[in-house]
């Protein structure tokens, strides 16, 4: 039991699922991030992906999150129990 007035860090872990091109450019499907557990957002993963992955730092401008198959702004909430995926942007003809 923490004393009285010590912060306690929260971390939380997440997996973010990785597809097509940004999957074979970090040559996993997968990658690990840690959040502070405290009111963490998609901003915040983006950030943390971008360190932990810097294979697809480049493509995370043009890409959006889905959190629980939903498309997601930057400013939705993210909890360590969240399916979480990188859908890039993809163009076609």
């Amino acid at each position: 039991m923490p004393h009285p007035g010590m912060e306690i860090d929260r971390v939380m872990r997440l997996t973010i699922k990785l597809f097509g091109p940004q999957a074979a450019a970090a040559a996993c499907d997968t990658v690990e991030v840690e959040l502070d557990d405290d009111k963490a957002t998609c901003r915040d993963l983006r950030l943390a992906l971008a360190q932990a992955c810097p294979a697809v730092a480049q493509t995370l401008d043009a890409s959006r999150f889905a959190v629980n198959c939903e498309l997601v702004d930057e400013d939705h909430p993210v909890e360590a129990r969240d399916e979480i995926a990188l859908i890039g942007m993809v163009s076609g003809g």
